[in-house]
């Protein structure tokens, strides 16, 4: 009865946990320092050349700059979700290595949303 009991992790804090959550913040802050400055709406697409294109090449700007933040939270929250059911269902030997790996891959990711997020607040200053 003892092994089928979920057994609560007392380890610390892992510094990648802390680095999703310092990108979620770090979005939010740069979608609200961001605000001011930017116009009534921004631009999301850029064509080189002549040929027809789909979609609208500006949005307004609250949405954009809602929109960041709340993907990377949605990122974040998923991913520690993942990695959850993975530690609970025993099904991988290596989990430590596993979940080294792991992090690496979410916060790349994650960086990669709030890169795009400043590159695009770059671009339409």
């Amino acid at each position: 009865m003892a092994t089928n009991t979920p057994h609560a992790e007392t380890g610390r804090l892992r510094p990648s946990s802390l680095g999703g959550a310092a990108l979620v913040i770090g979005s939010i802050a740069l979608s609200v320092t961001s605000y001011g400055p930017l116009g009534s709406t921004v631009r999301v697409r850029w064509t080189f050349g002549t040929y027809q294109h789909y979609g609208p090449e500006y949005i307004s700007t609250l949405p954009v700059l809602v929109a960041f933040p709340v993907l990377v939270a949605v990122l974040y929250v998923c991913a520690q979700w993942v990695l959850e059911y993975v530690r609970r269902s025993n099904e991988i030997e290596r989990f430590d290595e596993f979940r080294t790996v792991y992090d690496i891959v979410v916060l790349l990711t994650l960086g990669l949303v709030v890169t795009s997020q400043l590159v695009i607040v770059v671009l339409n200053l």
